[in-house]
């Protein structure tokens, strides 16, 4: 069947006063067997360093070997002392779902026996992530691996999800963040499932996209 001659590439259509309506896109995304979060997929644990600094995780968890994630996940970073965490940064560099090399941004503040840094964007490889410290970090013990936000294939305009099924039943229980272009936000935006992935876990999600062609 052709396409009217009002349709617009754009997905704006006219009305019959000539007005240009600009039309959403409902956007649906597969997972399947999602595979249970890797605490220490990208880094296994290592003792940070004792001197003042940067240097660069060594990337030698299963995900790291295998230059891939199941999908594009949310990196989780663990900072343990057996009395108090030193303060440390840092930067995860990768690429994401398209193939696109993005960055984020990773802290820890001091104190406490044990502090995590959720990221916020969603990688399908990590190929670096560096440590800064300003003063020795020896005490700490810190790995890096992933978390269960997933990556979602076009931007997401409204937040919040239009229907959602987990292993095939209708729930209304995950989270959809919009996309954005902060550089601590993912730039598609993420869907989150409420319980934690187990790698039989099946997940869809319907959502609206604004701007489905000018997903990153």
């Amino acid at each position: 069947m052709p396409l009217p001659a009002t349709y617009s590439t754009s997905r704006g259509i006219q009305n019959h006063r000539g007005r240009r309506i600009s039309q959403s896109a409902i956007i649906h995304d597969i997972f399947t067997n999602v595979a249970a979060p890797v605490a220490n997929g990208w880094s296994l644990s290592h003792v940070g360093q004792s001197a003042a600094g940067t240097t660069e995780m060594t990337l030698g968890g299963s995900l790291a070997v295998a230059q891939s994630a199941d999908y594009a996940r949310n990196v989780v970073i663990t900072v343990t002392h057996a009395s108090a965490v030193v303060a440390m940064s840092g930067t995860i560099t990768g690429y994401d779902m398209a193939g696109l090399r993005i960055t984020e941004a990773w802290s820890v503040t001091a104190g406490t026996t044990s502090k995590v840094f959720t990221g916020a964007k969603t990688f399908k490889r990590v190929t670096s992530i560096t440590e800064t410290i300003a003063a020795t970090a020896a005490g700490n013990t810190i790995v890096a691996g992933t978390g269960k936000v997933l990556g979602l294939q076009a931007n997401v305009s409204p937040a919040g999800v239009l229907a959602e099924t987990v292993n095939g039943t209708l729930v209304t229980t995950g989270t959809v963040v919009v996309s954005s272009t902060s550089s601590t936000a993912d730039p598609r935006g993420t869907y989150s499932p409420a319980g934690t992935p187990g790698g039989t876990d099946d997940y869809e999600v319907w959502y609206i996209s604004d701007t489905p062609e000018l997903s990153p």
